[in-house]
């Protein structure tokens, strides 16, 4: 019998065996890991993906062309008409709507149905609506807070909703309007 002798540096076959068994596990951990983050990642994606596609899905349109209404005296916008489409899937709830009207100087809102009118059904809900938006102070300088839009002057209409992606378009007033006049812009 040979005296013990110190190790050679060389492994036994179940010294190697367990090496090679700890590598296993430690990878099989490892692939447990990177797959349980990639099934995170795609999951979170995913919601992502779904909540895109319902804010997209609920966007309100402004369907062209926008009507303005010169005032009596052709100086200035007296109203300015749009008309909207809204999600294929649900009605537009226009008491929620908020339009913005501004100019560079100032800015108004209206909200609430007394300004919306339903035009078109499927039998269950309007297709379009339609907003006069009044600017009195056209024909009555003394009335106060409300918009004036001069001659080729830029505005824009701004419309929010809580359940809605928000809607902007910027116009221009027509040069050279004629009194109580209809144009598109």
């Amino acid at each position: 019998m040979k005296p013990f002798a110190p190790d050679d540096g060389a492994f036994t076959g179940l010294e190697a065996a367990m090496v090679f068994i700890a590598f296993i596990v430690v990878a099989s951990i490892f692939a447990y890991v990177a797959l349980s983050a990639g099934l995170f990642t795609t999951q979170r994606t995913e919601q992502t993906v779904y909540s895109a596609v319902q804010q997209v899905g609920s966007v309100v349109q402004i369907v062209e062309p926008i009507m303005v209404q010169a005032s009596a005296s052709g100086d200035s916008i007296h109203y300015i008409t749009i008309m909207v489409r809204g999600p294929q899937v649900a009605d537009i709830n226009v008491e929620r709507i908020v339009v913005t009207v501004s100019t560079a100087e100032v800015m108004q809102t209206y909200k609430g149905a007394a300004f919306w009118h339903p035009i078109g059904s499927d039998g269950q809900s309007a297709i379009f609506w339609s907003m006069r938006i009044p600017l009195y102070r056209a024909d009555d300088p003394i009335i106060p807070d409300d918009l004036v839009i001069s001659q080729n002057q830029k505005f824009l209409v701004e419309m929010k909703s809580p359940d809605a992606v928000p809607c902007t378009v910027e116009r221009r007033a027509p040069a050279g309007m004629r009194p109580d006049s209809w144009y598109e812009v």
